[in-house]
């Protein structure tokens, strides 16, 4: 037996040496780009996720056109002794192939980018990272369209994207339509509640009514429809346990919707308690709004 048979070709050696090198260098440099994106801070800014996202995408690019400029020989030579496995890894690899295929089907339509909030299959969250097989998402409130991370990052195949509808929350960045509800027990005054609660949301919009109406008019200028806004909506149902619900929606900025909800529900419910508290009629002094 002659040990030459066994030896590796030198070659082959040095593409296995250089491959590794790359990515070794790439892996590195790109740890290191992203440290100093970020030095020291816990809690990320969707800017700063946005720019972590471009730096690892540049990165794996550089990688992966590295290793093909170092294997591209060997996998022409491949390619052309295999067709008939390719076929089967083809067929074997379906879910694959639909995973690329909603990555284009994204990126064709520009259905959504980092930092937008989706709403697909049920589930909602901000876009933090995506690639040709996944998107990454920070999960957000379902119910009634809240604002608060749940503190859960869900990584979903991009072949979801083929069969289920993606519903993008955020045509403009910092602006929101917030829409939250304000149960109270029945027996009061509905309507003149109503009417008061209309008049003090229109107080709380006029400290931004004119950046919204602006900022309105552009999005409906973009989707080519009459969304509802930018002044409030207020409205009034009952709900399962026969009880009454202010539901208010407010087009409204991104920072402030939480702040506005919390001081809207405290000025309503205050109103309500001090005209029970006089027997049903609201001193002069509640009925002129700040």
């Amino acid at each position: 037996m002659n040990l030459a048979d066994f030896a590796i070709d030198p070659q082959l050696l040095m593409r296995f040496g250089l491959t590794l090198a790359v990515i070794v260098a790439v892996t590195v440099a790109r740890r290191i780009a992203v440290h100093r994106l970020t030095p020291g801070e816990t809690v990320l800014t969707p800017q700063k996720r946005r720019q972590i996202f471009y730096v690892r995408t540049a990165f794996n690019i550089v990688l992966g056109v590295g290793v093909l400029m170092i294997w591209l020989g060997q996998l022409q030579n491949l390619l052309l002794s295999l067709t008939a496995v390719t076929v089967a890894v083809v067929v074997a690899t379906k879910e694959l192939l639909m995973c690329v295929s909603g990555f284009a089907l994204r990126t064709g339509a520009n259905s959504f980018s980092v930092g937008d909030w989706i709403r697909v299959d049920g589930i909602r969250g901000e876009v933090t990272d995506f690639n040709l097989l996944s998107t990454s998402l920070l999960e957000l409130n379902v119910t009634n369209a809240g604002l608060n991370y749940t503190g859960h990052r869900i990584v979903l195949p991009n072949s979801i994207f083929l069969s289920k509808p993606v519903r993008n929350e955020r045509v403009l960045r910092h602006y929101v339509l917030h829409s939250f509800d304000i149960v109270v027990d029945p027996g009061l005054e509905a309507a003149l509640a109503l009417t008061w609660l209309e008049r003090y949301c229109q107080a709380r919009f006029a400290g931004f009514e004119q950046e919204a109406r602006r900022l309105s008019a552009s999005i409906d200028r973009k989707l080519g429809v009459d969304l509802p806004g930018p002044e409030p909506v207020v409205s009034l149902h009952t709900n399962d346990n026969a009880k009454l619900a202010f539901r208010v929606t407010l087009f409204c900025p991104l920072v402030r919707a939480e702040d506005l909800q919390r001081d809207i529900t405290c000025a309503l419910l205050d109103r309500l308690r001090i005209q029970a508290d006089n027997g049903g009629n609201a001193p002069a002094a509640e009925r002129r709004i700040a």
